[in-house]
């Protein structure tokens, strides 16, 4: 009978009585392209916008996303990553935000970052994230145990496309060397969706490939930008 009766109660609220989640900017690149969250407590669904190209999308349908709380800056404007609370993963564009995917850490065999638990890890963990810097369509994440880990040239290699010749390339496993081929039919992984360091690359077929030849030690310096550079969410929106 009580539970009848909260029921009812409920079913005979006025609309007026229900309030919306409350929406806040947080995080701005320039004065026409910004991060809004709608939701309680720092979490919720994310939007990107860029009024400029009239581009309003959802990156998280599913209502959780949490924001990310160390130092983020973001000149670039045809590459955009955007990072969360826990990133094990980031969303990704390559096209100013017309479409979105995802960027993954590149799974290798260095397991240098110590986790919570104390044990090694190949990607390092949310809570030790330090910075995210994302300029020249590329992005670079520095963490609190002194690494950095980057994204690819935003360029594709022509022996990788279509029709092309592929890639030769030698790698040692347990002392001795493998000769292997790259083919443009499985050419890896497109340029700007792996996030790696560049000291694991010589496992790899990757450092024969032109986005990875000549890589940056270290962050780029960004001189001029008018976007933030950090996130900013009020805890007690909408309370």
């Amino acid at each position: 009978m009580k539970r009848y009766l909260i029921n009812l109660i409920i079913l005979t609220m006025p609309l007026g009585c229900v309030s919306k989640p409350p929406s806040q900017v947080i995080y701005r690149y320039d004065e026409n392209r910004y991060l809004e969250l709608t939701g309680y407590d720092c979490q919720g669904d994310l939007w990107y916008h860029d009024i400029k190209r009239n581009i309003h999308y959802d990156l998280s349908p599913n209502p959780v996303y949490r924001v990310f709380t160390g130092e983020y800056i973001h000149p670039s404007e045809r590459y955009i990553l955007v990072p969360s609370w826990e990133p094990t993963a980031y969303t990704i564009s390559r096209d100013y935000g017309k479409t979105w995917s995802v960027a993954n850490y590149m799974q290798n065999s260095l397991d240098i970052e110590i986790g919570k638990d104390g044990y090694p890890h190949d990607q390092p963990e949310g809570e030790y994230v330090k910075s995210i810097t994302v300029a020249n369509d590329q992005a670079f994440i520095t963490t609190k145990q002194g690494h950095l880990y980057m994204s690819s040239y935003p360029v594709d290699d022509p022996r990788l496309m279509p029709g092309g010749a592929g890639i030769d390339y030698t790698i040692e496993f347990n002392g001795e060397i493998e000769n292997n081929h790259l083919d443009p039919k499985s050419p890896g992984n497109a340029w700007g969706t792996l996030l790696f360091m560049k000291e694991a690359l010589a496992d790899y077929a990757y450092e024969d490939d032109i986005k990875y030849k000549n890589l940056p030690n270290k962050v780029p310096d960004v001189k001029v930008y008018k976007g933030w550079n950090h996130m900013r969410c009020d805890m007690n929106a909408g309370r």
